[in-house]
């Protein structure tokens, strides 16, 4: 791998190219962890979207979000009728590392799902069902943050149906938190998801816990490093 490749590979902008019948000719690691969030076939729809009319390159400025991804642009090319690039302009996440990790202490996540169901479920009839990994271990998290947040979640879905809950480790991917980086440990809620859910004030609650919310069809899944030690 020459240091053009290198430099394609390791950025932190995904960037994909497509033959013309949208199967991908090759990608960088940032791509393919977008994909874990939208498919190849929608990105490539992108891309001939905004493409030019003629050969050439082109830049579109505009918000996309899939998952937890979120673009402020994208840039199109491609200079025959046999392939077709995208480089998708990656938002800086908006993590934060306080509080520190010395100033947390260790929690068992499975008391506090169980605190917010309690809850929550004060005032919904049709209450909760629960998918729970039960090998997760204590873990060193703000409490409160926590299950704020996880109270919003549940508020954003309508009383007419239970609120599905899974908890589970996710596999291939990491967080960095102050410096090291952490499994992360992944919670989904799902029912009849309310249009009006505010996100934004999700994502703020998230933040706290340095991790991050998105949602998905009928679904909010939150995401926040395993910390043990």
């Amino acid at each position: 791998m020459d240091f053009y490749e290198k430099w394609l590979e390791y950025d932190y902008n995904p960037w994909i190219l497509f033959d013309t019948h949208g199967k991908v000719i090759t990608l960088n690691q940032e791509a393919q962890f977008l994909f874990a969030e939208v498919t190849p076939q929608e990105i490539f729809e992108l891309a001939v979207s905004y493409a030019n009319q003629s050969y050439g390159f082109k830049t579109t400025m505009m918000d996309l979000e899939y998952g937890k991804y979120e673009f402020f642009g994208i840039m199109v090319g491609y200079e025959d009728n046999d392939a077709i690039a995208i480089r998708l302009y990656q938002k800086p996440p908006e993590r934060i590392a306080e509080p520190h990790i010395q100033q947390l202490s260790a929690h068992n996540i499975y008391t506090l799902i169980d605190l917010a169901v309690s809850t929550a479920s004060i005032s919904r009839q049709h209450g909760f069902t629960t998918t729970l990994d039960p090998t997760l271990p204590d873990i060193r998290i703000d409490p409160e943050a926590f299950v704020a947040l996880l109270g919003q979640m549940f508020d954003c879905f309508s009383d007419d149906a239970p609120i599905a809950i899974s908890l589970s480790l996710k596999t291939g991917e990491t967080l960095k938190f102050e410096g090291r980086r952490y499994p992360i440990f992944q919670l989904t809620a799902r029912g009849s998801l309310l249009e009006e859910c505010p996100l934004k004030n999700l994502k703020e609650l998230a933040n706290r816990l340095n991790g991050y919310v998105s949602r998905k069809h009928d679904q909010l899944t939150m995401e926040a490093p395993l910390i043990m030690e």
